[in-house]
């Protein structure tokens, strides 16, 4: 076929990518993918091919876009660009070689500029000669070459050919990498309208724009990495959907791929590190919805055996580590993971309770505070005490306030940081709290009389440093704990100069801050708590009365008798301990708990909180006399918890609550109440929908 011929074709090809008929440019499109296939590269063409199918990839037909993401996987799996460097499409190595040749050309090349210089200096210098004399050129010119000056003059005219040649080489491969760039530069381009894709709602198109990523990693582009993060969000698409199904499938196929299988000439040991160090790497500058996202998609591969036991005993080891070599994100990221995979199987952390104790509730959780709050993660994770939709709850299995994991807990949070990083990990250790003990009221009840007069005490009376030390021994549970009391027993000094006064009413305030946060959480989680605590005399209550219609057929089985009337005499215990709640009915059990949390928790004469709501009132009303910005959002978010708990509290400071929403100059403040405001429209709609007009 002649050349142009060729070209014509090509160029009908070109035309009919921006036909007016979708069909059509769907056709045209399956026809260059074709074409991928040749032999012959046709370079130029293709990054034409490239750019038209970037193009696409905006258009307003989802066939479309769908085989124009296809084409750019195909021009990029078949790319002219292997013959040298291995193929890979990194555009920072690419940048580099451009750089390099032409560095080489220049090298090569003689400088112009001086070059011109000379020879019109030199030209003006033989003009003036051939004026004085004319026959001195002629009679140099019969002048005969020696065998020296023609040897030189050969070797010369070789270095020129030979540097000619070299020049004509760069120049070629400095063609070469120029359309590498372009090309890749493309690709750049697609790239964030291919991750548009990923949110289309034809899911055909979508599995494509995850298959492009894919390819795009295979070949070092560098922004996969960008869409390869994106993909995690579809772990939410809806299954009940063959669709649906269908693209959760490929995406656990896709991310299985990249990050979970090893290269074939791994030993076993080695290969679980080479996992192990992905699972590690996925949550490096990853934010909140990604880690949530990627929690789901752990979650979902553990329950489908993809994570090896060995892969999960590698982890342990970063995380556990005593070096200093290993970095902090490092350790992070190996808890990260590891509470991720717990979600499938509790006992992934149980196993390993020890080194949490040892690590993140340890020396080195109270030196980086993230870590600790990851380790609080972990551990909530032993305790599969979340209700499943459409199934019976579960009995739950906590642990005494004595144990060495709460008493740990409890130390966390009476400990001092200037660090903003104590809010998240005072946060999620009252969750491990609630999660894992028996009586969380009691405990947290102790850590709140605890760190109430640490904050308060010194102000009034020297001698409050006394008790401060023997709480801390009452909280020391083991020897790594001894080791970092010093770090925070001498901070309530007695007596301050008086030029340190304003620092330590700073520390005051911080303490105070810090106080009123763990105040507000921990009423919320009592609320929480207050729910199980119906929802379990409801299942109990739900059981006996199942065993006890079970238990009269039962005994007039000759039999079964001895078996049943053991049973029965196991059971009694636990019988007998509903029998003091059990001449009431469900309802009457629902309205005690409603009394406790309206009245008991924020006005009940025995109650820590009661002394709580007016203090953080006082502050938020008086924002000139607590002028302190950080006091202030804490104590407006406490405020707001609270109202959660009480519908009497939240009447009476709602307005107060507006206000500040309307009129804090902190951001923080106001997207916290804007928060807080949504939780007490569930809670108290009725006395939301009085002020929606104000609000």
């Amino acid at each position: 076929m002649h050349k142009e011929q060729m070209n014509a074709f090509f160029d009908v090809l070109e035309e009919r990518f921006l036909d007016v008929n979708p069909y059509c440019r769907c056709r045209t499109i399956q026809v260059y993918v074709k074409l991928c296939d040749l032999e012959a590269k046709y370079p130029k063409r293709r990054q034409t091919a490239t750019r038209l199918a970037t193009q696409s990839l905006e258009d307003k037909s989802s066939n479309v876009r769908k085989n124009a993401v296809k084409l750019l996987a195909r021009l990029m799996a078949t790319h002219p660009f292997q013959a040298l460097h291995g193929g890979l499409l990194g555009m920072r190595e690419w940048t580099e070689r451009k750089e390099k040749v032409e560095t080489e050309i220049s090298a090569l090349k003689p400088p112009a500029e001086t070059g011109l210089a000379e020879r019109t200096e030199h030209e003006a210098t033989v003009d003036e000669e051939l004026v004085d004399d004319a026959t001195k050129v002629e009679e140099q010119e019969q002048e005969s070459m020696s065998e020296e000056q023609k040897m030189a003059a050969f070797q010369k005219a070789q270095e020129d050919a030979a540097t000619a040649e070299a020049l004509n080489k760069l120049q070629l491969t400095k063609r070469y990498y120029v359309e590498a760039l372009n090309f890749i530069d493309t690709l750049h381009e697609a790239s964030p309208l291919t991750m548009q894709l990923l949110a289309s709602k034809n899911k055909s198109e979508v599995i494509e724009a995850m298959d492009f990523f894919v390819m795009a990693d295979a070949f070092g582009l560098e922004t996969s990495k960008a869409g390869i993060r994106r993909m995690l969000r579809l772990i939410w698409t809806k299954g009940n959907s063959d669709e649906g199904k269908g693209v959760q499938t490929h995406l656990i196929e896709c991310y299985k791929g990249l990050f979970f299988d090893a290269p074939g000439n791994f030993s076993q040991n080695d290969a679980a590190i080479y996992v192990a160090r992905n699972m590690i790497s996925l949550t490096f500058g990853a934010t909140p919805a990604e880690l949530t996202s990627l929690e789901q998609l752990l979650a979902t591969m553990m329950k489908e055996k993809f994570v090896s036991e060995l892969v999960i005993q590698k982890l342990w080891q970063v995380y556990s580590v005593q070096k200093k070599e290993i970095s902090k994100s490092q350790r992070r990221g190996a808890i990260i993971v590891l509470g991720m995979l717990a979600l499938a199987d509790p006992e992934v952390v149980v196993r390993e309770m020890e080194a949490c104790l040892r690590i993140g509730l340890g020396a080195i959780g109270r030196k980086d505070l993230v870590l600790a709050r990851y380790t609080c993660i972990a551990l909530m994770r032993m305790t599969d005490n979340k209700p499943v939709k459409g199934t019976q709850a579960k009995p739950s299995n906590r642990l005494p306030n004595d144990h060495a994991v709460l008493i740990r807990l409890a130390a966390l949070l009476e400990l001092r940081s200037e660090s903003r990083d104590w809010y998240g990990m005072a946060e999620t250790a009252i969750g491990a709290i609630y999660a894992l003990s028996k009586h969380p009221d009691v405990l947290c009840s102790d850590v709140i009389r605890r760190k109430t007069k640490a904050v308060f005490a010194p102000r009034t009376a020297p001698a409050a440093a006394k008790p401060e030390v023997e709480n801390s021994q009452v909280d020391d549970d083991g020897d790594i704990e001894m080791s970092d009391m010093p770090e925070y027993q001498p901070e309530p000094a007695p007596q301050q100069p008086e030029a340190e006064s304003l620092e330590e009413n700073g520390k005051h305030t911080l303490g105070l801050s810090q106080l009123l946060f763990a105040v507000g959480h921990i009423a919320l989680k009592q609320i929480v708590h207050l729910e199980l605590c119906e929802q379990d005399f409801k299942r109990r209550k739900a059981e006996k009365e199942k065993n006890a219609s079970a238990a009269s057929p039962a005994k007039k089985t000759p039999g079964g008798k001895s078996e049943s009337s053991k049973a029965a005499e196991a059971r009694k215990e636990e019988e007998d301990e509903m029998d003091l709640i059990a001449g009431t009915n469900e309802d009457d059990f629902t309205d005690a708990i409603a009394h406790v949390r309206e009245r008991e928790l924020l006005y009940g004469k025995q109650s820590l909180l009661t002394n709580f709501g007016p203090l953080v009132k006082e502050i938020c009303s008086n924002n000139t006399s607590y002028p302190n910005a950080e006091l202030q959002a804490q104590a407006s978010l406490c405020m707001a918890k609270l109202m959660c708990v009480s519908s009497e509290y939240c009447e009476a400071n709602l307005s107060l609550l507006i206000t500040i929403l309307e009129r804090s100059p902190s951001a923080i403040t106001r997207g916290n109440l804007v928060i807080a405001l949504g939780d007490m429209a569930v809670c108290f709609n009725h006395l939301i929908d009085e002020n929606t007009d104000f609000l």
